[in-house]
């Protein structure tokens, strides 16, 4: 089991985030495997796991929601390894506000040998220091034909001690720590533009093409707020991008000093015939 420990913060429940790391311990109960193979070959096995837990003891925080509701408990995954490629993570049981960051980190890990192949559950428990309320112990369904991998344990202080005025200030992308981004990054806001944005029919009776460039704000809780469209294409189109972008699924809000804050920037997009 990994334990992580994290400092006491004062935080605004709107703008609870990532926590600074203190320690880090690393536990030998590793994965659990079949009893019928030899000592090196369960060495071996082991080994190819040190690389992930140690990847998620850096990434991995307390989910601000849960910590602001003092809430503990257990979320666990499973994912799939093909050729060494981390493969189908899904949540076999989540913690409120913890599962879908916790996906994309362990999707996004490489560090297993490329001859790797096989099917592991991991879960992770959360838990607060010097808080007596009971973890949360639902079990999770894990499928046959999956091995079960050690727990990682992630520790943090309790829920703020006190509620500040949100942070209403805007930023600049270079004036924040982290920038906001799109859930699912770059190619799934152009997958959700292509989608969404379809032409006018004085556009398509005119066929214009080209890119509208607009301006918008990220506040401090991910939603899109006051778009405005700096260089446009007319024909209608500016209207429809302009209402595709104010429509835009929550974003990951940006984050300065360990707070989500809200940021204005600029972007564009790309509006072009459909194919005759």
């Amino acid at each position: 089991m990994i334990y992580l420990r994290f400092k006491k913060i004062t935080m605004n429940y709107r703008k609870l985030f990532t926590l600074s790391v203190l320690s880090v311990l690393l536990i030998t109960s590793l994965p659990i495997f079949a009893q019928n193979v030899s000592d090196s070959e369960k060495e071996q096995q082991k080994s190819q796991f040190v690389g992930l837990y140690k990847y998620l003891a850096s990434k991995v925080h307390y989910p601000p929601k849960a910590l602001f509701n003092n809430l503990q408990g257990t979320a666990t995954f499973l994912f799939q390894v093909e050729n060494g490629q981390i493969q189908n993570v899904e949540t076999a049981l989540d913690l409120e506000g913890g599962s879908e960051n916790v996906k994309k980190l362990i999707l996004a890990y490489t560090g297993f040998p490329e001859n790797m192949n096989g099917k592991y559950s991991i879960s992770i428990i959360f838990q607060l220091e010097g808080k007596r309320n009971a973890l949360v112990q639902e079990e999770a369904v894990i499928p046959s034909g999956y091995t079960k991998l050690s727990s990682v344990n992630v520790m943090a202080m309790g829920g703020p001690s006190q509620q500040n005025e949100p942070d209403n200030s805007t930023y600049k992308i270079e004036e924040v720590d982290t920038p906001p981004n799109f859930p699912g990054g770059y190619k799934a806001l152009q997958e959700y533009f292509y989608k969404n944005i379809k032409y006018s029919e004085e556009a398509l009776k005119n066929k214009v093409e080209g890119k509208v460039y607009f301006s918008f704000k990220i506040d401090y809780d991910g939603n899109v707020r006051d778009v405005k469209i700096v260089r446009g294409l007319g024909a209608g189109l500016d209207e429809i991008v302009k209402k595709v972008i104010k429509d835009c699924p929550k974003w990951n809000a940006a984050v300065k000093n360990g707070q989500t804050v809200s940021t204005k920037f600029s972007y564009f997009a790309e509006c072009r015939l459909p194919n005759p």
